[in-house]
């Protein structure tokens, strides 16, 4: 579905066809009538002035639109052009119908198509401002417009007449109520029209987030599958080392840390093992897991649990915070966390710290994780959240992360969001991270 730039670009195309059509269609009829019907039209070197600069001013705009791809307008920028577009096209007319009879002459219903076309595509403002215009336009043409004898319908300038017939004032007030009503419903739909197809693009996009979760999901639990029995190999044959030194313990060089080893591999395994369960049971949805009542303080040691890096990690929560609760998914949110806080110490190969802060902010909880690693340029910033999107080596990440955090926090009501200053390409300007997580009051 087109957005904003791409639809007013689609307006103006259209527009410069029409504008073609019109102006092909004014030679015809002046062309048809002059020809088959011998009218006598006084002042016909005007016509032919408007018509050639309408098709002129056309031969600019299609030109210009035709390399326009590569030109970043902004949208308030297109309403303008357009805008001034439109104004010149109902000036055109009204100079046409001014040398052709006025409102004498039947082709001034074609004004309301110019009203119509302007509520379609200007927006509101502009829309009503063509709409006065227009008004003023007819009353011109009303009150004063060259006389075209097959054209006459009665309907004498004011200018010549010495009161003002009831047929005129009844015609402007029903020009001027006719183009309100056409104004006032076209910009009324067009709005309601925009506003539904904001809503099934937003439909669409949260379809297709929910897609790639699913897809996710069931990636995890086939990795999960697949890795739990390689997993159980290496457990055994690690546990069978471990028997084996605890009956023959070793008395060659450097035995002990071989011992640690084992018993770290061992420990690795375990923590391998819950991860892989954990996979399998919710298979990367957060919804999947039971809502449950903890302490703030809990909820970020369960999140600073099992970093590479811990002792880098600083806290910041208050004493009187730390007691505080909440009602969330602990396993998945405290793994969302946890790889956003990984995410920031990877960020940073030196010794610098990491800091965590927590703080209640009104009727939320704000999680800020900083970094002062070298930081991230505007379009890393903007893709940070795609999936399979990593700027880390291959083999270091996969990109789904900052993505599964982001979701995970997103259905408890909360958000996540990148700041980084590496915008002059300066370094070690670090990245911060902002979650914010809604604040429920259990003491109502």
């Amino acid at each position: 579905m087109p957005n904003l730039k791409e639809r007013n670009f689609l307006n103006a195309s259209w527009l410069i066809n029409l504008r073609w059509v019109a102006v092909i269609g004014q030679v015809a009829t002046i062309t048809g009538a002059i020809a088959f019907f011998q009218a006598q039209i006084p002042a016909l070197w005007a016509l032919v002035v408007v018509i050639s600069l309408t098709a002129f001013s056309n031969v600019l705009l299609a030109f210009w639109f035709a390399h326009d791809r590569r030109i970043k307008l902004e949208v308030p920028t297109w309403n303008v052009l357009l805008g001034l577009v439109m104004v010149m096209d109902m000036l055109s007319l009204t100079a046409l119908l001014f040398a052709t009879g006025g409102p004498n002459n039947p082709f001034c219903l074609f004004i309301f198509v110019n009203i119509s076309l302007s509520a379609l595509v200007l927006n509101r403002n502009w829309a009503w401002g063509i709409n006065l215009l227009a008004n003023a336009c007819f009353l011109l043409i009303t009150f004063d417009h060259l006389k075209v004898p097959q054209l006459d319908m009665g309907l004498h300038p004011l200018r010549s007449m010495e009161a003002t017939a009831l047929k005129h004032i009844a015609l402007l007030v029903a020009f001027a109520t006719c183009s309100s009503v056409i104004v006032y419903f076209m910009t009324r739909l067009t709005a309601e029209l925009r506003a539904q197809q904001l809503e099934v693009r937003n439909a669409q996009l949260k379809q297709a987030k929910s897609e790639k979760i699913e897809a996710l999901g069931t990636l995890a639990a086939g990795t999960a599958h697949e890795l739990a029995t390689p997993l159980s190999t290496i457990a055994i044959v690690a546990k069978d080392v471990e028997q084996a030194f605890e009956l023959h313990p070793p008395d060659f060089p450097g035995a002990q840390e071989v011992i640690d080893d084992v018993h770290l591999i061992r420990s690795q395994l375990d923590r391998c093992r819950t991860i892989i369960d954990r996979m399998s049971s919710h298979a990367g949805e957060a919804v999947g897991e039971t809502i449950r009542q903890c302490t703030l303080g809990r909820l970020a040691n369960a999140a600073l649990e099992g970093l590479i890096g811990r002792g880098r990690v600083h806290l910041d929560v208050l004493p009187a915070d730390e007691n505080e609760t909440l009602a969330v998914p602990i396993d998945g949110l405290s793994q969302a966390i946890r790889g956003l806080v990984q995410n920031a110490l990877d960020a940073d190969p030196s010794d610098r710290p990491v800091i965590v802060s927590i703080r209640r902010a009104r009727d939320h909880w704000r999680w800020e994780i900083t970094d002062r690693g070298p930081g991230m340029s505007p379009e890393v910033l903007q893709r940070v959240s795609e999936p399979f999107f990593t700027t880390k080596s291959p083999g270091k990440g996969m990109g789904l992360g900052v993505f599964l955090a982001k979701n995970v926090v997103r259905r408890l009501g909360g958000t996540v969001n990148y700041r980084s200053s590496n915008d002059a390409g300066t370094v070690n300007t670090g990245t911060t991270v902002t979650i914010t997580l809604p604040y429920h009051d259990f003491r109502k």
